[in-house]
């Protein structure tokens, strides 16, 4: 009855604090930011603003020869992108995969993303030990401005061609993302997942693109990231009008079926790329840590996707 009750009251208060984020959230962004995420979900919306920021901003070509990825076809991309929302294999190769992870094992990540659990990777059971707690994810800040690679990676020319092409405009590196996925450690921890281990969409702009990079082999027991495909064209209208984003594996379900889920496993190195506005979500790892990246582009940075904070530094603590 005692481990009911706390489960009770862990859910209430992450419900009570998924609402006041969402309370903060709409007080302290922009009225650009506001209008497209009240009215940015709608198609008939969605196509009327492609059209007024076409007109605006002629999408621009890039030369294509110093791509890191040789081997991809960016039309063949967005044409899996347009139908599905969703392609599945582009290789990043070895070298980069390990500089990017020698910089995730050289700088601190942060637990949960809270900027008072710093931490290094190595040393993540000591620090849960001493901050009293366990850890879901270890975030990094400012990745795209510390790591070379990731920054380099933000301006491939073949990924801002697909951007680009399957934005429909001349596309922003709005953010990139780098965290690791931890194995949960305790049976209350067990029992309440991150919003990212749950489904849902993510509406960050009128139409927006997010590619991604398992930094670490991910197989089933490794948090695999999940997609529904073609979800980014069919939602029901009680997803549409909702502010609430989170869906219950058996409400996607039974709205789309099995056969259009997406388990995506892979080698370090393996990447994919996603229209977020795609129901989607992480699997949490059941053994062995996972290290993704994730780099967002959109029409818009409205400087609200917090893979920023001026307080970090290259090996600092804030």
């Amino acid at each position: 009855m005692r481990e009911q009750n706390l489960l009770l009251i862990t859910r209430l208060k992450s419900c009570s604090y998924y609402y006041i984020g969402v309370l903060k959230k709409y007080l302290s962004r922009t009225p650009q930011w506001l209008f497209m995420y009240v009215f940015g979900r709608f198609s008939s919306i969605q196509i009327m603003m492609l059209n007024y920021y076409q007109r605006q901003r002629t999408a621009k070509v890039y030369e294509e020869k110093d791509s890191v990825f040789s081997h991809l076809n960016t039309d063949e991309v967005v044409k899996s992108l347009i139908a599905d929302g969703l392609y599945l294999g582009i290789h990043l190769p070895d070298s980069w995969v390990r500089e990017i992870r020698e910089f995730a094992e050289r700088n601190n990540c942060y637990g949960d993303g809270n900027l008072r659990l710093s931490f290094a990777y190595q040393e993540r059971l000591a620090a849960q030990s001493s901050y009293g707690q366990s850890f879901r994810l270890g975030k990094y800040y400012n990745a795209s401005l510390l790591c070379p690679a990731i920054e380099k990676l933000a301006r491939d020319p073949k990924l801002l061609n697909i951007a680009a092409k399957y934005l429909k405009v001349e596309s922003v590196h709005a953010g990139s993302w780098l965290w690791w996925s931890f194995p949960p450690t305790a049976a209350i921890y067990e029992s309440t997942a991150a919003i990212g281990q749950v489904f849902h969409h993510d509406l960050e702009d009128y139409r927006c693109l997010r590619f991604y990079f398992y930094l670490s082999d991910t197989t089933l027991a490794n948090g695999p990231h999940v997609c529904i495909r073609g979800s980014h064209r069919q939602k029901k209208l009680a997803y549409l009008l909702s502010l609430w984003r989170l869906r219950s594996e058996q409400d996607v379900i039974d709205y789309y079926g099995t056969s259009r889920i997406v388990t995506i496993c892979g080698p370090a190195g393996f990447g994919f790329v996603e229209d977020p506005f795609c129901v989607h979500k992480g699997l949490p790892p059941t053994k062995g840590d996972r290290l993704i990246l994730a780099i967002h582009f959109s029409i818009n940075d409205y400087g609200v996707l917090g893979d920023r904070d001026d307080r970090v530094r290259r090996g600092a603590s804030p």
